[in-house]
């Protein structure tokens, strides 16, 4: 059904329905070449030094609630530092793994886009 009105759509406009027109691929594309490639761009040119800075914070961070831990007087003191490295940690590993996912996603962009595209001129 979705494939009929998508080629129902394209034979009463004549215009396919991601690319602007009806030859060609969707690399060809307007709305690939200037939004999604900029943007992709853009990301993968930022993605580098954002994972450099956040493990550099990160690694200060993490000595400053170590030594907190280690110079707590307290028992309760103590538990509260443990539980700040505890979720630093949670949250610095978090951060790295969708950092690296959103990376591996802008690398791999167009077979991504060659996989969620309809194709609007073969059949069903």
């Amino acid at each position: 059904m979705q494939m009929f009105l998508f080629k129902m759509a394209k034979a009463l406009t004549g215009v396919s329905m991601l690319g602007g027109e009806t030859e060609g691929s969707w690399k060809e594309a307007t709305w690939y070449t200037n939004i999604v490639q900029p943007i992709a761009n853009a990301l993968n040119v930022a993605l580098g030094p954002i994972l450099i800075l956040l493990g550099s914070a990160g690694a200060i961070y993490a000595i400053v609630l170590g030594v907190n831990l280690s110079r707590a007087e307290s028992a309760d003191k103590r538990e509260e530092a443990k539980k700040r490295l505890i979720n630093f940690v949670i949250g610095i590993v978090a951060a790295i793994i969708l950092l690296v996912l959103l990376k591996l996603l802008v690398k791999n962009i167009d077979s991504i886009l060659t996989w969620i595209t309809p194709d609007t001129t073969g059949a069903e």
